[in-house]
């Protein structure tokens, strides 16, 4: 969507910038994704942010999926 208009952003959209003041860029499985940290040791993903359309047809990785990274970083 392109919007022309002098209105600030902030205003237009009043909620969009609290919504993704606590969203963390990754790279999980090799695709970048958008998480939120759901507290203790897991991450929901909010979004994929990928040109590959292979990216998006990941079973395991979609928007609400619960991740746990420590385990992957772990190596378990």
């Amino acid at each position: 969507m392109t919007l022309y208009t002098i209105v600030p952003e902030d205003i237009i959209f009043p909620h969009h910038h609290e919504r993704t003041a606590n969203l963390i860029e990754m790279i999980y499985n090799g695709v970048h994704v958008m998480v939120e940290h759901d507290g203790g040791r897991s991450f929901r993903i909010d979004r994929i942010v990928s040109t590959d359309p292979a990216d998006f047809m990941n079973a395991n990785i979609h928007p609400g999926a619960v991740i746990n990274v420590f385990e992957q970083i772990n190596g378990q």
